[in-house]
């Protein structure tokens, strides 16, 4: 987390710098919409703003689905823990009457003699 802060820090650094170092007026067109002698900084820092909030809405995004998969996980894990609970139970019982029939016949090898 904090590498992913650092990295972060210097581009915002190294993108305020060349705006700074670029503040001459243009003139943007986009399909129908002017803009006449805007500042190259407003644009530079328009477009690093809104890469910005692209990335964080599709970083919000990727965080919800992995959480709806982790629920889902952790809801399949629990009625797994309940199968294998009521399974050892059943196995219990099945194993007990070879118990007791082991313990009501001794094993006698001589027994056909």
């Amino acid at each position: 987390m904090q590498v992913y802060l650092v990295l972060a820090l210097v581009f915002s650094i190294a993108v305020a710098t060349f705006a700074v170092q670029n503040a001459t007026k243009v003139d943007i067109t986009l399909f129908f919409w002017q803009l006449k002698q805007i500042s190259l900084v407003v644009v530079i820092f328009g477009s690093a703003l809104l890469g910005a909030i692209a990335a964080g809405l599709f970083g919000a995004v990727k965080q919800l689905k992995a959480a709806k998969n982790l629920r889902s996980c952790k809801t399949e894990a629990e009625s797994l823990s309940v199968e294998i609970d009521y399974l050892n139970r059943k196995l219990k019982k099945l194993e007990q009457p070879e118990k007791q029939e082991k313990q009501e016949k001794p094993d006698n090898a001589c027994e056909g003699q």
